[in-house]
């Protein structure tokens, strides 16, 4: 053991170490750049269930909205996603049943969308005061000239078994 640091030691000479200073690590601040799109929605929503509170004829309604979509650009193929969406549904039963939905998640090659967020409703068919729900959503957007047609599916789940399923079409500017 002694051997060793002697041969250590040995190799190392008076003066021979220098004070090495690296430059601080700075990182490259990069704007975000944003994009923005809205417009109209309008589908049918199943909801499962739906004529069990007596108000509905019809579990399956007509729904129409607004939605805006921001996306940050992440890079060459993912983007980040956020979605604001107010609807209304059961015109054609003489209803009005009012739904704001907010969603984050992804866009894939400016076409492909995937969130999940919170649904808020004015109207709980199980009489529970559930008013609140997770919302899953994906869709396709499709280019056309000046606008996009996008094309969505959407899912809302419940504890009382009054899920949702939507089917979503419309035009953004």
């Amino acid at each position: 053991m002694g051997m060793l640091a002697l041969t250590l030691s040995s190799n190392v000479q008076a003066g021979s170490y220098e004070s090495v200073v690296q430059p601080p690590v700075t990182y490259e601040k990069i704007k975000p750049e944003w994009n923005n799109r809205k417009g109209l929605r309008f589908g049918y929503s199943y909801i499962n269930k739906g004529t069990d509170s007596g108000k509905l004829k019809n579990p399956s309604i007509f729904t129409m909205g607004f939605e805006a979509q921001q996306t940050m650009k992440g890079g060459d193929w993912l983007d980040l996603l956020f979605i604001q969406n107010v609807t209304i549904g059961g015109l054609e039963q003489s209803l009005i049943i009012p739904s704001v939905n907010g969603l984050v998640g992804f866009e894939v090659n400016q076409r492909l969308q995937l969130g999940v967020g919170m649904n808020a409703t004015l109207a709980d068919p199980s009489g529970e005061d559930n008013y609140f729900h997770l919302v899953t959503a994906a869709g396709w957007t499709q280019p056309a000239g000046a606008f996009s047609v996008p094309v969505h599916v959407v899912f809302i789940p419940d504890v009382n078994d009054y899920w949702r399923l939507a089917a979503t079409t419309g035009v953004n500017w």
